[in-house]
């Protein structure tokens, strides 16, 4: 039996309106069974999305990649997680939130990447370089495989 492993998945997204991870070799890749990950994302007045994304592809195009549902409220119009948590008391300034939050998924995947989305703040900033200290960062994604 193979040792688990964590990896690290995404870094500091300071000023970025969105990211797109790099892939990381996920459980198929290894040749683990049973499917089990966690994501622990920690995150500093953040507001935006923060979701997961699969491939079983071995050379994965931009078409490969699909979501992987990790809203723990199981919105099916949304696989992401929304920040704030709860628009009416965030945790941190800027009407972000600050901490961390793990979500486990089950799926046997070859590669998987995590993103950061913005896209459906509106109206979005006219300058989002510059603006986006106002929209908070995710500091570190960590992947348990």
């Amino acid at each position: 039996m193979a040792l688990r492993k964590s990896v690290l998945m995404m870094t500091n997204t300071a000023t970025n309106w969105n990211v797109i991870g790099e892939p990381v070799r996920a459980d198929a890749y290894y040749g683990y069974t049973d499917g089990i990950h966690t994501a622990q994302v920690i995150y500093q007045n953040f507001v935006g999305g923060f979701g997961l994304q699969g491939t079983l592809a071995l050379n994965p195009k931009a078409e490969d990649w699909f979501w992987i549902n990790i809203n723990p409220v199981g919105d099916s119009v949304s696989p992401y997680i929304t920040f704030p948590l709860d628009a009416l008391a965030p945790t941190g300034s800027n009407g972000g939130d600050t901490g961390s939050i793990a979500t486990t998924f089950v799926g046997n995947f070859v590669f998987l990447r995590a993103v950061v989305t913005r896209d459906y703040i509106q109206p979005p900033p006219t300058n989002p370089q510059w603006q986006t200290w106002q929209w908070g960062q995710v500091d570190k994604v960590l992947l348990s495989l």
